[in-house]
């Protein structure tokens, strides 16, 4: 289980932009990799909602936003339509990526949900370290974007 201050392992992954390593990404900008149950879902909708408001925050700190589910691209980019979303999606298709991040959920009172990619947030500087991570108990669970960009603002000042 990562930590901050653990550095993580590189990855590369199919993107609806191409092919994203994260090594090659965290060059020149920090990686906001957030983890998420699924798309269309009432929880991801809407705070997929309040992350376009506020992606123009994140970008002033050179934080680049990537969502990360086990999703099809065409599936992705399908909700991205509907969502207006400007920002990259991964597809763990195997949750290869997932795991290794341990955003698995193990329990939850729908058993429907249990094995797929649990919500969490992943800051990772240039040096593949991780600047700041939260991991929902709950997979509704999320963390306010006023309390999201301020420990972001803690973690990279």
């Amino acid at each position: 289980m990562y930590e901050v201050g653990d550095a993580v392992r590189d990855f590369t992954l199919e993107s609806t932009n191409g092919i994203y390593t994260l090594s090659e990404r965290v060059r020149n900008n920090y990686a906001l990799l957030y983890f998420y149950v699924v798309n269309f879902g009432k929880t991801c909708t809407d705070y997929m909602a309040l992350m376009n408001e506020r992606l123009p925050e994140l970008q002033r700190r050179n934080v680049e936003l990537v969502h990360i589910n086990p999703e099809s691209i065409e599936n992705h980019k399908e909700w991205m339509r509907s969502t207006a979303a400007s920002f990259e999606h991964l597809s763990d298709k195997d949750q290869v990526v997932s795991r290794d991040f341990d955003c698995i959920i193990t329990e939850a009172k729908n058993d429907k949900i249990v094995g797929k990619t649990n919500r969490a947030l992943f800051l990772i500087d240039k040096d593949m370290k991780v600047r700041y991570c939260w991991r929902a108990e709950v997979p509704h669970d999320t963390v306010p974007m006023d309390e999201l960009i301020m420990k972001i603002d803690e973690a990279i000042l």
